[in-house]
């Protein structure tokens, strides 16, 4: 190693050990695009809701359907069991929110009792299709009606991941459909202790 290579090793070294270093997360980073999401939608009271008045807290965010015969219920079980995993006081600053994409069917009252079923913690938002659109945009979910035989009439086809919002509200995270809870836990674990 000449003398111009050791000197930009040791450079690119005390940058790190000085934190100029992104934290390390272990499912997909988009902290990148500096996105600060915006939502107003309905919770089962009829209320207004926004990401804004969750700030302090890591919020998961999926989108989905009451009326999901699989994927839905999978992943609400699965953040129902992260919640109860966690230390009591981390779980105080995690928020999931399921936001439908069927606002066909899905009242926001609807919503929100559907989630309730796997934790009382959780909230469920709804709105018009507008509404839902503009933030799924946002999150570039993508999610379509397809028409199928039988007493359902149809089924949305949608995006399957989770999003993860820091406590300042910025996008940080994508959560695969198949991600398992050990990584996702650390990484929330490095979002809630970040200065």
């Amino acid at each position: 190693m000449n003398r111009r290579d050791f000197i930009t090793l040791a450079a690119a070294l005390a940058l790190t050990a000085c934190g100029g270093e992104a934290p390390g997360f272990r499912n997909t980073d988009l902290s990148s695009g500096q996105l600060f999401p915006r939502a107003m939608l309905y919770d089962g009271k009829g209320r207004a809701r926004s990401f804004e008045e969750f700030r302090g807290k890591a919020v998961i965010v999926f989108f989905g359907y009451t009326s999901c015969p699989d994927i839905c219920p999978s992943a609400l079980r699965k953040y129902a069991s992260l919640l109860r995993t966690l230390r009591d006081r981390d779980a105080a600053r995690v928020q999931v929110i399921f936001i439908s994409v069927d606002p066909e069917r899905d009242t926001p009252e609807r919503t929100d009792t559907f989630v309730k079923w796997f934790h009382p913690d959780f909230l469920g938002l709804s709105g018009t299709a507008e509404q839902i659109a503009e933030v799924a945009t946002q999150f570039k979910v993508v999610y379509g009606k397809k028409e199928i035989g039988g007493g359902m009439g149809y089924v949305i086809d949608h995006s399957a991941a989770a999003y993860v919002l820091d406590p300042a509200g910025q996008l940080r995270l994508m959560l695969a459909e198949t991600a398992p809870l050990e990584p996702i836990i650390a990484d929330l674990q490095t979002l809630l202790t970040a200065p």
